[in-house]
């Protein structure tokens, strides 16, 4: 049986418009890092939200210190400051844990 999801993050953030391909290149960056490197981070996901400028990041860990790993990892922290400057306002960011 497979790794069973500990704690997820929903996060929904809109780009300035002249700064979405710049995220779009940034956030591919980071998903293509996780994917190689951080094997309790189980999804990493970047949808499109409802217009060009709206995303959707879907992350699923085994447990909070996946999560904390996640976060301090040196190309997610050389990503970060570049990545927000990206961002038009405040983006809404959920954590969920198992239902059950």
């Amino acid at each position: 049986m497979g790794k069973t999801v500990g704690l997820a993050a929903y996060m929904r953030v809109r780009t300035k418009p002249e700064k979405r391909e710049e995220f779009l290149r940034l956030i591919g960056e980071l998903r293509a890092n996780v994917h190689r490197h951080e094997p309790d981070t189980l999804l990493f996901e970047v949808l499109q939200g409802n217009d060009d400028n709206e995303f959707v990041i879907y992350e699923c860990f085994t447990n909070t210190a996946a999560q904390k790993t996640h976060q301090d990892a040196p190309y997610h922290v050389a990503m970060a400051a570049a990545g927000w400057a990206c961002l038009d306002g405040t983006p809404t960011i959920e954590y969920l844990r198992p239902a059950v």
